[in-house]
């Protein structure tokens, strides 16, 4: 009788959420923090003039030296030192350049249904090619969607939109090579984090000793304050340790399920934010890119009720 007994709860204590309901949040959470970043960094390049590598050093120079003491953990010998920097060309400097760049010439709406859509194609062939990995029907099914949405972007859009295409694209395929060898060579996330955005910030200073950054000095601190604390510290440290955190209490299939959610957030957004309003050409594509990404991670809302 004593085993069915509920002891009351301790005065002032509060109700501990079950554990998939806080990945659930986390999770949410950093696919909303991705998926706002294509509409601020489009801000950034096109309202507030910051110019491709202006905003690339904003995010280094801040993400950089608030990870720095992570990035001496674990084996900081020069092999885990060269994989970071083979890391860093797929997601840090190079990747965020080419992606900055692309903002001046497409839609923010393309960016956030583009790179995701590309990544996860280039990532499936490359997990069947290397590790051999089964394509599923399903998964060929999310697949063959989303390259017709690539196609329908790429030939029924704004003919000025498809420089910008081609770079998100281009994006898409680094990120997709930067998980190829997270996979390869796997890590702790915050560690090789900090590495790439360490390595990366080295560049930005390289690159700034040669002028590259001239007129940073000029641009308003508002917009130094903004865009340096959300491509430095919302969108590269925080989305990065809750979406790690949804991993370790849903675990990774269950976890990135929530990303699909990725371009949803960045379409409805982008309309709503920049008042970009697709073709329906385009509309068409980004529609199948976006159901595309959601049937080849196999996303199914019961699942994730499921603790």
């Amino acid at each position: 009788m004593t085993d069915h007994i509920q002891r009351a709860p301790a005065l002032g204590a509060l109700p501990v959420p079950p554990a998939p309901l806080v990945g659930i949040v986390c999770g949410l959470s950093a696919a909303f923090i991705w998926g706002t970043w294509p509409v601020v960094t489009s801000i950034g390049v096109n309202a507030d003039a910051l110019t491709p590598f202006q905003l690339v050093l904003l995010r280094f120079a801040v993400a950089g030296p608030l990870l720095l003491p992570f990035a001496f953990r674990g084996n900081p010998g020069l092999k885990e030192w060269g994989q970071a920097l083979v890391m860093m060309l797929g997601a840090g400097f190079p990747y965020s350049l080419v992606v900055s760049s692309a903002f001046e010439h497409a839609p923010a709406g393309h960016g956030g249904v583009i790179i995701p859509g590309t990544m996860l194609v280039t990532s499936l062939v490359l997990a069947h090619i290397w590790f051999g990995e089964k394509i599923t029907r399903t998964r060929a099914l999310g697949a063959a969607a989303i390259i017709t949405g690539l196609v329908c972007l790429a030939g029924g859009g704004m003919v000025p939109s498809l420089k910008g295409d081609l770079l998100f694209m281009a994006g898409g395929l680094m990120w997709a090579g930067y998980t190829f060898f997270v996979r390869q060579w796997p890590t702790n996330g915050l560690v090789i984090a900090a590495r790439v955005s360490v390595l990366s910030l080295l560049l930005v200073a390289i690159g700034s000793v040669f002028g590259l950054a001239d007129g940073i000095t000029g641009v308003a601190r508002e917009t130094i304050l903004t865009q340096g604390l959300w491509q430095g510290v919302v969108s590269a440290i925080l989305a990065l340790v809750l979406f790690n955190k949804a991993v370790g209490y849903l675990g990774t299939s269950r976890a990135a399920t929530l990303n699909a959610l990725i371009p949803v957030v960045a379409v409805v957004l982008s309309f709503l934010v920049l008042g970009e309003v697709p073709s329906p050409v385009e509309l068409l594509g980004l529609v199948a890119i976006i159901g595309g990404i959601g049937v080849a991670m196999g996303v199914r809302l019961r699942r994730i009720r499921k603790p």
